[in-house]
């Protein structure tokens, strides 16, 4: 014991200088000493805390974590947690405890080293500092005058293929022979320090290491902080740029992790302030007060758009950036690019061309929604950039060296262009074309980064082709799996494998969860002869409640509905099923929102299956077979329902969107935004369905005019829904 003792007051001399509190605790995990700084984030005296167990100073409801990491540190050496500590005048302080089992040369544990670090003023940042600390790449050795060993990271254990308990105590000549040649250790800096030296691993074999010294004074003795840095893979000066490289890319990922945390961080209050700019917008407010709400409402929408765009660069410095697997219809993609982006083009009086190759496929499995983001970056920048003249986007197919099929899109545009020797910087983050203060365009320069990392992760690359007679050209190739058949594949993967696996019995029990009467009509013709027994819901609240009375096969569920959602709705569903004990009802999303996202959202809420509207009939079928729970034996092929079925309620449907258009326009006389983004998400919802594609394309850009609160391009996205109706076209999307 005296001399664990003496070795406490080594490390005490050598912390009591940077703060932490410091403690030695014996087998039992019972105080036998702790420095100053220890003793005074407790407020206790030294003869109040010895003999007492760790559990005196740690409230108890952290006590759990604080045994396992003690069970931690007697196993494996080593234990971290964060905890709340207890003072003697019972107030509570954030704390990190990392704690380090004490081994003697027979390798028996003999008592633990604790190190507190208080982090009550800086939270989890401060323990995201503590805890890279104690991981650090590089070894730490602490020595004392006489060259022995008083404490060591990990990284020297994992350097030298020693434990920890092995080390302590020992010469540093047992790692670092020419650490012996200096006088004890007194000039040690001069011996070894910022050299390439050789130490010696457990193992015998030599490793090339350079070691940096600090020397820390205490009252008691001088210490020496010795960092030792690994340098075996570099040889001269080339393995020495290797290594600030690797240095370099491991500052660039903790920058990466610490812009992910804050722009987390920062997007919830955004998101608040926002919400109130919005609510604000829509209370009665006199000329002036609505010009500086709406001012503060388009600057708050700027910089989420550059948040988003630091927390994708983030995450893909950071390697978190992944795709989506999913079926998706190239043609509905380029659609609501062109829907979304028809309001800004118009503003600015240009012109817009798209321009389909007919041998490009339309189906694949890719991700669809980074696909959408890389367009709408890139036809964004044209429309930013051009002030007069045209832009174009083609599509036409593509073919890799190894025989990949894909797509390759151009966008050109008459714009300003970019000089030839800016054409490879502008794809770097925070780089644009025009820099300085003084530029014309605003922007973060990190849209062009983004897509350049996403098209890489799409098996693509993208480039910008020289224009001499003027403007800009981005090109991009993009890989996927095609759909074989190049058939309709707007169903899942899990669905496409099961391909009509059973027939539905006569009498199976559907429940609809729809609130708008032409999306129930249009399901009512789908299921028509099919011999199911239909009930209805029109929102989530009246969907759980039938469902607590009544047992159905299976449910239908709409997601964008008044008074209860269809995700709340099927997360209410599936807590009352779990406090009962019973079986889960399959629920399948039904939804306008098409792309990856909104499907994650559908099963993370506990649906088994996500549908976009308008569904085709036979994978709406397919699914209520696959999923519904009196599927059984083998299908005959289904018939489509009767081509003048649909025909017939075609009228209808266009003499209500014209009603529709003078309601949106009232909407929009009083800046009811709510009402036109719900009416015009019906529509994108339902246009299709009904044959008329033109709607759902209009439907969409209105939308999302209506989510942003710009009545500019509200009221150009109605010139383009009110030119749809009446526009009785067949299915499917123009290429032009």
């Amino acid at each position: 014991m005296p001399g664990m003792m003496r070795q406490l007051e080594t490390l005490q001399g050598a912390t009591e200088v940077s703060g932490p509190g410091l403690a030695q605790l014996n087998e039992d995990e019972c105080f036998v000493g702790a420095n100053a700084a220890f003793l005074s984030m407790l407020g206790r005296c030294e003869a109040e805390l010895l003999g007492q167990h760790w559990s005196c100073s740690v409230h108890p409801e952290d006590h759990a974590r604080t045994r396992l990491a003690y069970a931690e540190a007697r196993v494996g050496g080593r234990g971290y947690t964060e905890i709340r500590a207890v003072r003697a005048d019972s107030a509570i302080l954030h704390q990190t405890l990392a704690i380090t089992g004490v081994k003697d040369s027979a390798g028996l544990l003999t008592g633990f080293h604790c190190i507190r670090h208080d982090i009550s003023g800086t939270g989890q940042v401060q323990a995201a500092l503590v805890v890279g600390v104690e991981s650090a790449i590089n070894g730490s050795l602490l020595v004392n005058s006489a060259g022995e060993i008083r404490a060591t990271n990990r990284a020297v254990e994992n350097l030298f293929g020693y434990e920890q308990g092995e080390l302590i105590g020992s010469p540093v000549q047992r790692l670092l022979p020419p650490y012996g040649d200096a006088d004890r250790g007194r000039e040690v800096r001069k011996a070894v320090e910022g050299q390439d030296v050789f130490g010696v691993r457990k193992d015998g074999r030599d490793i090339p290491v350079q070691v940096y010294c600090n020397r820390i004074g205490t009252g008691a003795e001088e210490l020496t902080l010795c960092a030792v840095v690994d340098i075996s893979q570099r040889v001269g000066h080339e393995h020495q740029l290797e290594l600030s490289k690797e240095a370099a890319e491991a500052a660039n990922r903790a920058k990466s992790d610490f812009l992910a945390r804050m722009s987390h961080e920062i997007r919830t209050p955004m998101n608040l302030i926002m919400g109130m700019n919005a609510l604000l917008l829509e209370s009665p407010l006199n000329q002036q007060q609505r010009q500086h709400v709406e001012i503060s409402y388009r600057n708050l929408r700027r910089l989420l758009r550059l948040i988003n765009g630091i927390l994708d660069l983030s995450k893909v410095e950071a390697g978190g950036l992944t795709l989506e697997r999913t079926a998706f219809d190239l043609y509905e993609v380029l659609g609501e690019c062109e829907a979304t982006m028809a309001s800004a083009i118009t503003r600015k009086g240009l012109q817009f061309k798209m321009v389909i190759h007919p041998d490009t496929s339309r189906f694949w499995i890719g991700d669809a929604e980074r696909l959408q983001q890389i367009l709408m970056n890139l036809i964004g920048n044209s429309v930013k950039f051009t002030s007069q003249g045209k832009i174009e986007l083609a599509v036409r197919r593509e073919r890799s060296p190894l025989g990949e099929e894909g797509v390759r899109f151009e966008v050109t545009d008459t714009g300003c262009g970019v000089p030839a020797d800016k054409a490879e910087m502008i794809f770097e983050p925070f780089q644009q074309a025009e820099g300085g203060i003084g530029r014309a365009f605003e922007g973060s320069g990190l849209g062009l980064a983004i897509a350049r990392t996403l098209v890489s992760l799409m098996s693509g690359r993208i480039w910008m082709e020289p224009r001499p007679e003027g403007g800009s050209k981005f090109v991009f190739t993009a890989f996927f799996t095609a759909v074989e058949g190049n058939a309709a594949p707007l169903k899942t993967a899990a669905l496409s494998q099961s391909h009509s696996a059973g027939t539905l019995q006569p009498g199976t029990k559907v429940l609809v969860v729809e609130d708008n009467q032409e999306n129930l009509i249009l399901l009512q013709a789908y299921l028509q002869n099919l011999f199911l027994s239909l009930e209805y819901a029109s929102n989530g609240l009246e969907a759980v409640e039938k469902c607590r009375r009544e047992d159905y096969d299976l449910v239908l569920m709409d997601i964008q509905m008044p008074i209860m959602d269809g995700y709340t709705a099927t997360r209410e569903i599936r807590a009352w099923e779990k406090g009962k004990g019973l079986p889960q009802v399959p629920i399948v999303a039904l939804t306008a929102h098409a792309l990856s996202g909104a499907r994650n959202q559908s099963l993370e809420a506990g649906c088994v299956e996500h549908l976009t509207k308008p569904v085709d009939r036979k994978d709406l079928v397919e699914v209520i077979t696959r999923f519904s729970k009196r599927s059984a034996a083998p299908v005959k092929a289904l018939e489509e329902p009767l081509a003048e079925g649909i025909e017939a309620l075609r009228p209808a449907y266009l003499a209500k969107r014209k009603l529709d258009l003078e309601a949106l326009r009232e909407a929009l006389g009083v800046s009811d935004f709510a009402k036109i983004q719900s009416m015009a998400h019906n529509c994108k919802g339902t246009g299709r369905g009904y044959g008329f594609p033109e709607i759902s394309i209009a439907g969409a850009a209105l939308e999302n005019a209506a989510k942003a609160q710009d009545p500019a391009a509200v009221e150009i996205s109605l010139q383009q829904f009110e030119r749809s109706i009446g526009a009785v076209v067949p299915v499917g999307v123009s290429a032009g």
